[in-house]
């Protein structure tokens, strides 16, 4: 598979999908049911040669929220990210959970708080295969931050005046910072 920086990535559409697709292609050549070859349909599935299984791209929903407490957010450096960035708190959603409930689990396990006003902010393709991060803003409602270290290395409250380095402009996660530090003007 061709690889491409994130940027490209966000930036343009058709790059994205043809990534997704090529990366489809590649990780399901055989079948999971009876070990048989796969073979490209028409319409991007693909089909078994021996069993006739029938399969489409998956895609991975993970959440992603910025929590708010006055004129306050929460800011995470988690272990994966780039040095000295911080970003929001996010995680895949898990088997016969909804989005809300992603939410308020990923910021009990990551950060031991509980939030309320859980509200939709919009999606974005996210450039590792198969992921789609849906964006959400909900209110701090109580309990004090203890990082889940395993995952996270340090994180806090913060304001516009005392902002570490966040993420660029191509992620939901800075287009939520943005939207809620335009709401405080």
């Amino acid at each position: 598979m061709q690889k491409y920086d994130r940027p490209t990535l966000l930036a343009n559409k058709e790059i994205r999908r043809a990534a997704e697709l090529e990366y489809f292609e590649e990780s399901h050549q055989f079948c999971g049911f009876c070990g048989a070859t796969m073979v490209e349909t028409e319409g991007n599935s693909r089909i078994c040669t021996k069993c006739g299984k029938q399969i489409w791209p998956r895609i991975q929903p993970a959440i992603i929220t910025l929590v708010s407490k006055g004129e306050e957010f929460l800011l995470v450096h988690a272990h994966t990210l780039r040095s000295g960035i911080y970003g929001l708190v996010a995680g895949f959603v898990e088997v016969s959970e909804n989005l809300e409930e992603a939410v308020q689990r990923e910021l009990m396990e990551e950060t031991g708080i509980k939030v309320k006003n859980i509200k939709y902010f919009g999606s974005q393709s996210w450039p590792f295969p198969t992921n789609l991060m849906i964006g959400f803003t909900a209110e701090y409602e109580s309990g004090e931050i203890k990082l889940q270290e395993e995952e996270i290395a340090d994180g806090g409250w913060f304001s516009r005046e005392n902002m570490p380095n966040i993420p660029s402009k191509d992620s939901i996660a800075r287009q939520l910072i943005d939207n809620f530090l335009a709401s405080l003007d």
